[in-house]
């Protein structure tokens, strides 16, 4: 005959069972607002909405293979009202290790519009990818997407309303660097565009074939832009990104220098590494890529900085082997 008490005695104890549901739940509620967005832009979008986003796409890019869904639409969120904060503000912040914002070395886009200048750092843009600003009275866009390493800024065209668009990311990537989309509201994904921001040509959408107009800009170190622009105003942390900031998620996939997503075609054998840096311009209606990256003493004439990966993968002319 069993003995009752070494059967209770079998049984997990009730704080173990309270932790148990505890952790499932917390499981359950992470996880079911994810579930029912996904459900919801089924039912929105169609069926093809998992790969497709609901952007009405073209049979060449469909048949892609390196066409990849990431992630919804702003599931990484842009900026639309950037917080600007002027140098004072950044030097007050460096005083004091903890709320340091940026140091020498941070690298900044920066952009200069009818001489007024304004840094855009990296360690904010690489959270947020797009930027939507107004600078000297000027819409702009400033693009930063850290798995391609690439850069670039436009001016923003208007709606049919005559209002700048408004842009962000697609939650789409082809060879492994994003596509944005301009965002014109509830419900009207389908007719909106995608655009490259490698050319700024815009791939599929009622807008293809059209061209954005390229800013150039100067890819840089924040103390470099500082003495060149004393007079610089700066891109500063939004309130819901605060605690993000200081970390750096991109370091590893650096070092490491693996694409995350498929791409093509492969560099040539004994090309420079995959993710270093090349500036890339318009010469004579044509694209040409130079074989240095950045450099601090040079005009602002980039209009485009990728990765050689990302340039060789899209055959731009005049990059070096």
């Amino acid at each position: 005959m069993s003995d009752p008490g070494a059967r209770s005695n079998l049984m997990p104890p009730m704080w173990m069972i309270g932790l148990l549901a505890l952790m499932c739940g917390a499981v359950i509620a992470w996880r079911v607002p994810a579930l029912l967005k996904a459900i919801e832009e089924r039912r929105l979008l169609g069926p093809d909405a998992m790969a497709t986003n609901g952007f009405t796409l073209t049979d060449e890019l469909l048949a892609d293979p390196t066409l990849i869904r990431f992630g919804a639409p702003e599931e990484v969120i842009p900026i639309d009202v950037p917080p600007i904060w002027d140098v004072e503000m950044v030097d007050e912040l460096g005083t004091n290790p903890r709320t340091r914002f940026l140091v020498s070395d941070s690298e900044v886009v920066g952009v200069v519009i009818d001489g007024k200048a304004r840094a855009y750092p990296l360690r904010i843009l690489q959270w947020h990818e797009v930027v939507n600003d107004v600078l000297n009275d000027v819409a702009i866009a400033v693009i930063y997407h850290p798995l391609s390493e690439t850069c670039t800024v436009f001016h923003r065209p208007t709606s049919v309303a005559g209002d700048p668009l408004v842009f962000g990311s697609s939650g789409l990537v082809v060879d492994c660097c994003l596509l944005m989309h301009e965002r014109l509201g509830p419900g009207k994904r389908s007719s909106e565009s995608l655009w490259s921001p490698t050319d700024g040509e815009a791939i599929s959408g009622i807008r293809a074939g059209e061209h954005l107009s390229l800013v150039p800009f100067r890819l840089t170190r924040w103390k470099y832009w500082r003495e060149q622009h004393p007079d610089t105003d700066v891109l500063g942390m939004a309130e819901s990104h605060r605690r993000y900031y200081k970390k750096e998620p991109f370091s590893p996939y650096r070092l490491i220098d693996r694409p995350r997503y498929p791409y093509s075609p492969q560099p040539p054998p004994g090309s420079r590494a995959n993710l270093s840096r090349v500036m890339i311009t318009r010469q004579e209606n044509r694209w040409v890529a130079s074989s240095a990256p950045y450099s601090d003493m040079l005009p602002a004439s980039a209009h485009v900085v990728s990765s050689w990966f990302a340039v060789h993968a899209r055959e731009i002319p005049g990059v070096d082997p």
